[in-house]
C-alpha cells in the first residue's frame, strides 16, 4: 500500500465536480466527482467500456465535458489545454517518434532557441533535468528506436513532466513493461508522489493499484460507483465493485480430462528455443510459464507454423512436422495470438469481416458476375451472441471496440471453426477482470467439451486458476513441470528464474 505520508496538504490540487460527457445524445461519462490532493495517487479503475478513457480525456483536456466543472487549486479550469494548468498524461499508446532523440522527444512541444536556430544544448539541459528528477541516466542524444520499452515509458514521463507540476495522468503504464521495468516505474511514481505531484493511475492490475495508489474511484457503465481510500477496501470488494456481482461467482471448475493424447512436441528446437518436448491429453488444459524471453511466444508459434523448427509435433497421431499454418487448421489446430492489434485483426474493418477471416472460403459463393458472400453476417451475429461481444452492429470497426471485446472476438473467430486444440498466447492481455472472467470460463467450459487448450501467460495466478497442468520454462528450455495440486507460486517463480532445475514436486 503505498504511502499516505506524502500527501503534505489538506488543500486539493485537483477537483472534479458532476463531470459528465455524451457523445450524440447518448450519455457515456455521468456525474464523476473526486478530489485529488498533493503527493496523493488516485486509481481510476472500472471495466471495459466503462468510462475510464472518456474520463481521463476530459481531464487532460482531450474531450470538453458536456457537463461539470474541473478545478486547479481552487479555479476552474475553462480552457482545453490543460497543461496551462499543470496537468498532462502518459496515454497508452505511447506518442514518441522513434527516428528522433530523447532531447527532442521531450521537448517537442516547446524546443528551446528561436525558429531560425534551435538551441540543441539547451535541449539537451532540459531533457537531462527531467531525467535527472526520475534517477534514470538515458543518454539524452539517443534515438528512442533504439531504447527498450521500459526507457521510452520513461521518456514519455519526462515529457509530460514538463506541463504536468500539479497533476500526472497514468493509463496502463505497465502493459509492455517487464517486471523489472515494472518496479522501477513504481519507483519513479514514489519519487514524483514525495515532490508534491498528484496522480491519476489507471490499471487492470489490482497489485499495482494497492503498490501504486492511496485512493480510488470505481466507474461502471459510466456511473460512479464507489470512491474512498485503499486501506478501507479488499481487493475481492473492489472487483466486485467493478463488476457489478460476487466474486464468488468466478470460482472455475475444473473437470478431470482423458488420458488420450491429442498434441506430442518432441525435440522442437530453434534459435529461441531447445529440445522442447512434452504432451497435451484430450480435455486438458496445459499452461506455459516462464519469465519474459523464456521462449514461450517463440515456441507457441513454432507449433502453429509460423516459425521454422526442428523436430516433432504429433496431432492425433499424425507427424506434421515441418508444420505449416495450413496443416495446422486442417488438424483442428488454432492460434490466439499475443498482440491481437497487431497480428490478430484487421482494426480498420468490420466486425463482421473479422469473425469470418479465418475461415473466408466458407461464405464464398460463386456467381456469374464474380464473387457473392453468403451467411457472413448471420455468422458473425452468432459469434456475438455467444460470446457475449458488446458491440452496436457487426458492421462497426473492430477497432473501436473495447480490449476485452476484441479479444473474445478474437477468440470466437476461432471456436467457429470448431478447432480440437486452441494454443492460446496471453489470452487476458490488457482486458478488464468482468472479460478476464469471462475468458477463462470459455476455456474451463471447451475443455468440458472435450477440447484441449495451451496456455501461453506471464500471469501466474492466471495459469493456477485455469489449468490442470503447467510447464515452466527457463532460458528456451523446459525447466520443470507442476500438477495443479502441486501449485506454489514461489517454487514455480524460483524455477523460472534460478539456474537449477527447481524442484516441481
Amino acid at each position: 500500500m503505498a504511502d499516505t505520508a506524502t500527501q503534505t496538504q489538506d488543500a486539493p490540487v485537483l477537483s472534479v465536480r458532476g463531470l459528465s460527457k455524451a457523445f450524440a445524445g447518448k450519455t457515456v461519462v455521468q456525474n464523476v466527482s473526486f478530489d485529488l490532493r498533493p503527493g496523493e495517487a488516485l486509481a481510476l479503475v472500472g471495466e471495459n467500456g466503462a468510462g475510464k478513457s472518456t474520463t481521463k480525456n476530459m481531464l487532460c483536456g482531450l474531450l470538453k465535458p458536456t457537463k461539470g466543472e474541473i478545478f486547479v487549486e481552487g479555479q476552474s479550469v475553462e480552457k482545453v489545454d490543460r497543461t496551462e494548468h499543470g496537468i498532462s498524461a502518459v496515454h497508452q499508446e505511447l506518442s514518441l517518434f522513434g527516428s528522433l532523440t530523447v532531447a527532442e522527444n521531450i521537448c517537442v512541444s516547446d524546443l528551446p532557441g528561436s525558429t531560425a536556430r534551435i538551441d540543441w544544448k539547451k535541449s539537451h539541459e532540459i531533457a537531462r533535468e527531467q531525467l535527472d528528477v526520475l534517477g534514470m541516466a538515458i543518454d539524452p542524444r539517443a534515438l528512442v528506436e533504439t531504447l527498450g520499452a521500459g526507457h521510452q515509458q520513461v521518456v514519455e514521463i519526462a515529457k509530460a513532466l514538463l506541463h504536468a507540476d500539479k497533476v500526472l495522468i497514468l493509463d496502463e503504464p505497465t502493459t509492455s513493461l517487464t517486471a523489472i521495468e515494472r518496479k522501477k516505474l513504481f519507483e519513479i511514481v514514489d519519487v514524483l508522489k514525495a515532490r508534491g505531484l498528484a496522480i491519476v493511475f489507471i490499471s487492470h492490475f489490482m497489485e499495482e493499484i494497492y503498490r501504486v495508489c492511496d485512493s480510488f474511484i470505481v466507474l461502471r457503465d459510466g456511473q460512479q460507483v464507489g470512491q474512498g481510500k485503499l486501506a478501507d477496501v479488499s481487493q475481492r470488494n473492489l472487483e466486485e465493485m467493478m463488476v457489478g456481482r460476487t466474486m464468488e461467482d468466478a470460482q472455475l471448475d475444473l473437470s478431470a480430462h482423458d488420458e488420450d493424447e491429442v498434441l506430442r512436441v518432441e525435440g522442437l528446437s530453434n534459435a529461441d528455443f531447445d529440445d522442447v518436448s512434452f504432451s497435451v491429453r484430450k480435455g486438458e488444459i496445459l499452461g506455459i510459464s516462464g519469465l519474459m524471453g523464456a521462449g514461450r511466444t517463440e515456441l507457441a508459434e513454432a507449433i502453429f507454423g509460423l516459425r521454422p523448427a526442428s523436430g516433432h509435433v504429433w496431432v492425433n497421431g499424425c507427424d506434421l512436422a515441418p508444420t505449416s499454418v495450413a496443416r495446422m487448421k486442417q488438424s483442428g489446430v488454432c492460434y490466439v495470438p499475443e498482440d491481437r492489434r497487431r497480428n490478430g485483426m484487421f482494426l480498420n474493418r468490420p466486425v463482421r469481416e473479422n469473425l469470418s477471416a479465418a475461415h473466408l472460403l466458407a461464405f464464398v459463393t460463386r456467381k456469374l458476375r464474380g464473387f457473392g458472400f453468403k451467411g457472413e453476417k448471420s455468422h458473425a451475429a452468432k459469434i456475438v451472441d455467444e460470446m457475449n461481444i458488446a458491440v452496436p452492429h457487426v458492421e462497426n470497426q473492430i477497432g473501436d471496440l473495447s480490449g476485452g471485446n476484441q479479444q473474445k472476438a478474437l477468440l470466437g473467430r476461432w471456436l467457429a471453426m470448431d478447432p480440437q486444440i486452441l494454443i492460446l498466447d496471453e489470452p487476458t492481455k490488457g482486458v478488464d477482470i468482468g472479460a478476464k472472467f469471462d475468458i477463462h470460463q470459455a476455456i474451463v467450459d471447451l475443455a468440458a467439451q472435450g477440447r484441449s487448450v495451451v496456455i501461453v501467460s506471464s500471469d501466474l495466478p492466471e495459469l493456477m486458476h485455469t489449468t490442470h497442468r503447467m510447464l515452466v520454462m527457463r532460458k528456451g528450455r523446459i525447466a520443470g513441470e507442476f500438477d495443479r495440486a502441486d501449485y506454489d507460486s514461489v517454487k514455480i517463480i524460483s524455477m523460472a528464474a534460478s539456474e537449477g532445475k527447481g524442484d516441481s514436486t
